[in-house]
């Protein structure tokens, strides 16, 4: 099915117009940032509401946007210095996770060690002579909330040490490369524009005194650029594990609630 009168399939009209459409934001009120000509984006309110509303008329043009936040998205968001600090709040982060679910689990433990205890006492009972079926159903009930402490361990293991691979800033870099080559050819197009976009938070683009241009704070989906920088795919694409931490899934928790995005000014 098409658009009438088009050659475009009917869902397509669903995808974003541009490459980084609905994610730019004006620096001075908060609005969205919106074609404002045929090459050229700018702030939606000050040209829908007038400049009581906002002051931002600045305009930036489409092939400069995309090149700037294309270049900062392959060699700003993943460097080795912003890696090492990411990765030093995040052991400090997951170590507090860790105590408080260590402390959890020592109860689990605890709790686990008396039942065994008690079970044992009555086996022992009933060896002595003291009938079974005195003792049947609170042997059933022991050994059920045994099953269920043991399945609680189970599911939440130990932590293990925090393990960062070495190149996971070249393998980043190397993915973005591939995603931006990508945007040239008609058949991988689409799935690379999802792919880069789910990389990206917001745009945030603010007029600078005196030359009232446009600087562009780019704020990066931290959990999916790591995702990428491990050798996964961003969160834009189907599900993939990851190496380059011990608990992958852990890592998209805590750097999805814990942590600030990760942010670049061009």
């Amino acid at each position: 099915m098409k658009v009438k009168n088009t050659d475009t399939p009917i869902w397509d009209r669903r995808r974003p117009r541009t490459l980084f459409s609905g994610l730019m934001t004006c620096g001075s009120c908060g609005g969205g940032f919106a074609k404002v000509n045929k090459h050229s984006f700018g702030c939606s309110t000050a040209r829908n509401k007038g400049k009581s509303f906002c002051e931002n008329m600045a305009m930036i043009s489409q092939a400069e946007l995309e090149r700037l936040v294309l270049g900062a998205l392959q060699d700003n968001l993943m460097d080795e210095a912003a890696l090492a600090v990411f990765c030093e709040e995040y052991a400090k982060e997951r170590n507090r996770l860790q105590a408080v679910a260590a402390s959890n689990r020592g109860s689990v433990e605890k709790e686990l060690a008396q039942t065994r205890k008690d079970h044992a006492k009555l086996v022992d009972a009933i060896i002595a002579g003291v009938p079974a079926d005195q003792v049947k159903d609170r042997m059933l009930a022991l050994d059920a909330r045994r099953i269920e402490l043991e399945g609680q361990l189970i599911s939440d293991p130990a932590p293990s040490p925090l393990r960062i691979h070495p190149k996971m800033a070249e393998t980043y870099r190397e993915k973005i490369g591939a995603l931006i080559a990508r945007l040239q050819e008609p058949d991988s197009m689409p799935e690379a524009k999802d792919a880069l976009r789910g990389l990206i938070d917001r745009i945030v683009l603010s007029p600078t005194a005196p030359d009232g241009k446009l600087s562009i704070h780019l704020e990066g989906a931290l959990a999916a650029l790591l995702r990428l920088g491990s050798g996964g795919k961003s969160n834009q694409g189907p599900g993939s594990e990851s190496q380059a931490f011990e608990y992958n899934e852990e890592l998209v928790l805590v750097a999805g609630v814990g942590f600030e995005p990760t942010t670049f000014r061009l």
